[in-house]
C-alpha cells in the first residue's frame, strides 16, 4: 500500500493557522485589534517578515485589516466578498464547471425565493410586479428581457433579507449574465420563462415559502437541461 508523501507547511500557512487559533482562543470580534506586530511575533513564536506575510494573505481574504495608526484590526465584513471573488474567477477560467455553477444556484437561489415568500416587503413584491410587466412587453426584445429576467432573481435575492446569499449572487453576476448569454434564444426569452416567474411570484405573494423554492428550483433546472443541450 504505497505511503501518502508528507505534506510541507510553509512557515506562512503555519502563522496564519497560529494567528486563527489566536482569534478563536481571545473570541475576537469584528474590528478587535490584534497585538503590535513585535509582541504578535513573540506570542506566536514566528519571524516579523513570517507575520508580515501570513497578516498580507488574511487582508486579501479580507479576514484582518491594517489601518494606520491603528495596526491589524479583525475585518470579517469583507469575508464573504473575498471568498466569493475567488469562485468567480475560478468560474470563468474553467467554462466547462458551467453545470456546477447551476448546481450550485438551485443550492443558493431556491433558498433565496423561499425565503422571500415569508420576507418579502410590500415595496418589494410591488417591484416583482412592477418588472415582471416589464418582461411580459419586452419579452422578444432580448438583450432588455435578458436584463429583465436578471433583475427579477436580483429582486427575490434581496427580498430573501439574507446578505450572505445575496452577495454570493453578486458576485457572480458576470457569469451569471453569460449563462443567460447562452441559454436565451434569438427571439429573447422563452413563453416558458415568463410563466415560471409568474408562478413564482404568485406564490411569493401567497407567502409560499416551499411553493416558491420549487418553482425555482424547477425553472433554474430546466434552464440547466438546455446549457446542457448547447454543449
Amino acid at each position: 500500500m504505497p505511503v501518502e508523501p508528507i505534506k510541507r507547511v510553509s512557515v506562512v500557512e503555519q502563522a496564519i493557522s497560529k494567528i486563527y487559533d489566536l482569534i478563536l482562543s481571545q473570541n475576537l470580534k469584528k474590528n478587535d485589534k490584534l497585538p503590535p506586530e513585535r509582541q504578535l511575533s513573540e506570542m506566536l513564536g514566528i519571524s516579523r517578515n513570517s507575520l508580515r506575510e501570513a497578516i498580507r494573505v488574511l487582508d486579501m481574504l479580507g479576514v484582518v485589516r491594517v489601518d494606520q495608526g491603528s495596526g491589524m484590526v479583525i475585518d470579517s465584513s469583507r469575508v464573504s466578498d473575498a471568498v466569493t471573488k475567488h469562485l468567480t474567477f475560478a468560474l470563468l477560467m474553467n467554462r466547462e464547471k458551467l453545470n456546477e455553477l447551476f448546481e450550485a444556484r438551485i443550492v443558493v437561489e431556491t433558498e433565496c425565493a423561499g425565503l422571500a415568500a415569508l420576507r418579502a416587503s410590500e415595496e418589494e413584491r410591488d417591484l416583482l410586479h412592477h418588472t415582471y410587466r416589464e418582461l411580459c412587453e419586452s419579452r422578444t426584445d432580448r438583450p432588455k428581457s435578458i436584463a429583465l429576467e436578471i433583475e427579477i432573481h436580483n429582486i427575490v435575492a434581496r427580498a430573501a433579507h439574507n446578505s450572505v446569499l445575496e452577495e454570493i449572487l453578486n458576485s457572480l453576476k458576470q457569469i451569471l449574465k453569460e449563462s443567460r448569454e447562452a441559454t436565451v434564444p434569438r427571439t429573447g426569452v422563452t413563453p416558458e420563462t415568463v410563466k415560471v416567474h409568474e408562478r413564482l411570484i404568485k406564490a411569493i405573494d401567497a407567502r409560499d415559502s416551499k411553493g416558491s423554492a420549487e418553482i425555482m428550483r424547477e425553472h433554474i433546472a430546466a434552464v440547466a437541461d438546455r446549457m446542457k443541450l448547447l454543449q
